[in-house]
């Protein structure tokens, strides 16, 4: 895995390039998805009331979204930082950027959990979580919360592996501690009987095993990143700044991301547990598996797009960007329809004796959300395509535009009109999907003909 960092996507048989880096990177994303959805299918499968339980998971879910997801995304300036001072060989600064890179970690871990405490419980009114759900909901939160400082942390240890080429530690790690996550989810759900808490306990103490595991595997490192405790405390101010220069549009996007979906769940939970409940399913078992091939789509189209444009090779760019788009259509038209027309089999099994009105709502939202999922894949191999050729900005600004900004529209100014048809208010998905792909389809054909013309390759 470690040499997906060398591969030379300049030359070659693109086909077969693209899914050889593609598709360690997807079973890394869809492995991560299948752990954090074990929580759900547990609580689904053993708790005593399981639609109830899987309820009160799905309806924290939006505010932990919020809370994390910007500072999730700011592990982007992590990863560039510390790859430009490996690529250049300063290694002085790549030792500086990693051990403030992990302080900045605590610091907005610390940050969460403080902001998650004083405003948590009126989020979730704000939020109109059902009452029904609401005290478990807020107790599987308020456990959850206090790990946050330890899922940034790892998550920008995990940046800095992966920007010096170790990919393979944390796909390790991750294997390690969600393995670890199951059992205890199983072991306190079903034999100490302690449904949403049980579950609680088993995330938080994978974040911190997940934690103690990446920051190991820094310390044993023996290259210029290697971490030392005795040096946290040695920041850079200006490589700090660095890392939150190269990380603030990726973590705004995130945030952007995270509110559009927070005013969905607004709306989403005036419908009831039944409703939350086939979101939180049909999120974690189908929606993520698309979401986290497109994730690794957007990646492989940054890269094989970057190393081509570097060799000014436009012809490899095109029959790359065609490969791309021609597999999102595959995978996507698949796993949508495949995930959608069989509901009604694997959705019993994930959450035991479902009522008629969750079942409905699932289907709905498979529909609309499952079904189109291709549209969405096709929109991350655009944006990382543009990325590739250097623009970070636009399809930032874009997908800001497409996604969050339509649906505070769809969600405040046309779902009133229909407020009781479930049907229109997940409508928003497909079409802000189409909507931004079609911006940046545009887009990308105008800043194709910016480039110059040139031998083609092999492909």
């Amino acid at each position: 895995m470690a040499s997906h960092r060398k591969m030379d996507l300049t030359q070659g048989v693109i086909p077969i390039q693209i899914i050889q880096f593609m598709t360690p990177l997807a079973v890394t994303f869809v492995t991560q998805i299948l752990f954090h959805a074990a929580d759900v299918i547990v609580v689904g499968r053993f708790a005593a009331d399981a639609e109830h339980a899987v309820a009160a998971i799905g309806g924290s879910a939006p505010v932990i979204s919020i809370l994390i997801s910007i500072f999730l995304g700011m592990g982007a300036g992590v990863s560039v930082t510390v790859a430009r001072f490996m690529g250049a060989r300063d290694y002085r600064n790549v030792s500086r950027a990693v051990h403030s890179s992990l302080v900045l970690g605590l610091v907005c871990g610390v940050f969460i959990l403080t902001v998650g405490l004083l405003f948590g419980r009126t989020a979730f009114h704000l939020l109109r979580v059902p009452e029904s759900i609401m005290e478990d909901a807020l107790a599987y939160f308020f456990v959850v919360l206090w790990g946050m400082p330890a899922v940034v942390i790892y998550a920008f240890g995990c940046c800095v592996l992966r920007s010096v080429g170790k990919p393979d530690l944390p796909m390790v790690i991750l294997c390690t501690s969600g393995v670890v996550n199951v059992v205890l989810n199983i072991l306190f759900v079903t034999l100490f009987k302690m449904d949403i808490l049980g579950v609680a306990y088993a995330t938080i103490t994978a974040q911190f095993l997940s934690l103690v595991l990446v920051l190991g595997a820094l310390h044993r490192s023996h290259g210029s990143y290697r971490f030392f405790f005795c040096k946290l405390f040695r920041i850079d101010l200006a490589i700090l700044g660095k890392v939150c220069y190269n990380g603030f549009p990726a973590g705004l996007q995130s945030g952007c991301f995270a509110i559009s979906s927070l005013l969905v769940a607004h709306a989403n939970n005036d419908f009831g547990p039944g409703a939350i409940a086939a979101t939180t399913v049909v999120g974690f078992a189908a929606g993520g598996l698309i979401n986290s091939i497109a994730n690794a789509q957007h990646q492989t189209a940054i890269t094989f797009t970057g190393q081509n444009a570097g060799a000014k090779k436009k012809a490899r760019i095109l029959k790359g960007l065609f490969w791309n788009i021609g597999y999102a259509l595959f995978v996507g038209i698949s796993l949508g329809w495949l995930a959608r027309f069989t509901l009604d089999f694997w959705l019993p099994r994930c959450v035991k004796n479902p009522s008629a009105e969750m079942l409905e709502f699932a289907r709905i939202r498979a529909t609309l959300q499952l079904l189109p999922g291709f549209l969405f894949m096709i929109l991350d191999v655009l944006s990382g395509t543009l990325r590739g050729l250097g623009y970070s900005v636009m399809p930032t600004a874009i997908s800001i535009f497409g996604i969050c900004i339509f649906r505070v529209f769809w969600v405040f100014c046309l779902f009133p009109h229909f407020p009781k048809n479930y049907w229109i208010l997940i409508m928003n998905f497909p079409a802000s999907y189409l909507l931004t792909s079609a911006i940046l389809g545009l887009t990308l054909w105008r800043a194709l003909k910016k480039l110059p013309g040139s031998s083609a390759g092999r492909g």
